[in-house]
């Protein structure tokens, strides 16, 4: 007669761990196909980003939209905005402005920079009503942060050298496209976990910038190491991030080469720009 016979003590353990190892070896493989699946959705959303600002220069004789904050009247009072709201006519949806990687996803566009008088460019009469309201027009709306627009159209400066820093002459006036010489190979938008209008190079130096709520990781947003960037002539791409500042064999005079996506112009020293490529390739996130 048959006899059914039962699993030993040693054989369950055995099966246990077998478990246990393919579960080791998958839930990794899980969790970077996850975030694949990701980088995807948030392509498309900084494609999507990337059309609105070509459309509003299209409707602005190829001028892209206003660097840092402007003021604008509200019922409430003064408050103030950026590109993200400038744009937001032609998009109708602020769904496409969070990317799901994003760990704070509840965070919105600070008003804080609207006080910095570099950024904000306001006159005294304007500087003492930006508490009217104490919000941004993207925090009104419900404008999360995941995409920031590059230092060379979206940030408002003095022209000329300051504190050592060589600000693109372009600026403060409003970009035009015309003025930008290689637009397939300048970034236009980035991925970002800071409500900044503006990111330049200086945000991948990994000793003055890091995810406030986690130091292993960077201002830019990455997906197993790659971040997706658009450029001024519309197209989307997925680069490693410290590699968007190229080889850096160039000289101030001479200006960027067509690998530095960041400007077309010396917006900064060279010397500069090749510490915070070392420090960029410290930041944990991005190795």
């Amino acid at each position: 007669m048959l006899r059914n016979r039962a699993f030993t003590l040693i054989e369950l353990l055995v099966v246990i761990a077998i478990i246990a190892i393919l579960a080791a070896i998958l839930f990794p493989v899980f969790a970077r196909a996850r975030e694949m699946a990701r980088k995807t959705s948030c392509l498309s959303n900084i494609k999507q980003l990337s059309l609105a600002v070509l459309q509003y220069t299209q409707d602005y004789d190829e001028t892209l939209p206003y660097p840092g904050w402007s003021p604008i009247e509200t019922p409430a009072g003064l408050a103030c905005h950026g590109w993200r709201y400038a744009v937001q006519p032609y998009i109708k949806n602020t769904g496409i402005y969070l990317c799901m990687s994003f760990e704070q996803p509840g965070e919105p566009i600070w008003n804080w920079s609207c006080y910095h008088g570099t950024e904000g460019v306001y006159p005294p009469s304007l500087m003492s009503r930006l508490s009217e309201t104490g919000y941004t027009m993207e925090m009104n709306i419900g404008i999360k942060r995941s995409y920031a627009g590059a230092a060379n159209w979206a940030q408002k400066n003095e022209v000329g050298v300051r504190l050592g820093w060589i600000v693109n002459p372009l600026l403060p006036n409003p970009v035009q496209l015309a003025a930008i010489p290689r637009p397939a190979s300048v970034i236009q938008l980035l991925e970002s976990r800071e409500y900044w209008n503006d990111h330049g190079p200086w945000v991948l130096n990994g000793e003055w910038f890091r995810a406030w709520f986690d130091r292993n990781k960077g201002v830019v947003t990455s997906h197993n190491g790659i971040s997706n960037w658009s450029f001024h002539d519309g197209h989307v791409k997925a680069i490693k991030i410290c590699a968007t500042m190229g080889a850096l064999n160039w000289t101030n005079e001479q200006g960027p080469t067509d690998d530095y996506l960041w400007d077309w112009k010396p917006a900064q020293q060279v010397e500069w720009l090749r510490d915070w490529r070392d420090r960029c390739r410290t930041i944990p996130e991005y190795q």
